[in-house]
């Protein structure tokens, strides 16, 4: 079940520019980022939000990401763990049973637990989900870290699986990729693979 800290939703609606479709017939998924408005980690949701949707322009794919809305709300950590483990360990997870009461296509949850973070494509059936691990120890506290680890997540909610070239976004299990990884003294994105660029061309025409 989702655990909610108060009755009441409290949205702060983030209006960027940025995160709007540049394309009035591209496909726009609304994105709900559930914790609290002052997480360092809103920011890199909004980096990796703008990077894809550049990305998106620029190969075609008719789909954004946008607009961005915190909500001051959680779900369980214990909860989150357990998923965790399931799409690590397993062929995946469900979704929470109460994720329909979310506003957005993309649900955001930002944990304060140590999992590993994952996330679950968006379809016609069900709403796209993100969970990402606590921020303040490392990997995503390294530099550069937290916006690419997001920006990987987002990726699995447009449908992408894990790729083995530790230099590109989508590297991850079974391959020995791991956040720490995306680590740099510069801000930067990782890039994708040109087979990926095709794929969500396809895939969101």
């Amino acid at each position: 079940m989702l655990r909610f800290r108060t009755g009441i939703w409290i949205a702060i609606v983030l209006t960027l520019a940025r995160a709007a479709p540049a394309n009035a017939a591209s496909r726009a998924l609304a994105v709900t980022v559930l914790g609290g408005s002052e997480d360092s980690r809103i920011a890199a949701v909004e980096e990796a939000v703008e990077f894809w949707n550049a990305r998106l322009e620029e190969i075609g794919a008719n789909v954004r990401f946008g607009p961005v809305r915190v909500v001051e709300e959680s779900i369980s950590d214990g909860l989150l763990r357990r998923m965790s483990r399931q799409v690590v360990d397993g062929p995946g997870t469900s979704l929470p049973d109460r994720i329909d009461e979310i506003p957005g296509d993309v649900v955001v949850a930002l944990s304060d637990a140590d999992l590993a973070s994952f996330g679950i494509a968006r379809t016609r059936w069900n709403k796209g989900f993100v969970a990402i691990r606590r921020g303040d120890v490392p990997p995503l506290s390294l530099p550069n870290v937290a916006r690419n680890a997001i920006a990987h997540e987002l990726g699995h909610v447009l449908g992408l699986s894990h790729n083995e070239d530790r230099s590109t976004l989508m590297c991850g299990r079974p391959a020995p990729c791991r956040p720490d990884a995306f680590a740099s003294e510069s801000d930067r994105f990782f890039p994708l693979t040109a087979p990926e660029e095709s794929e969500l061309r396809e895939r969101w025409r």
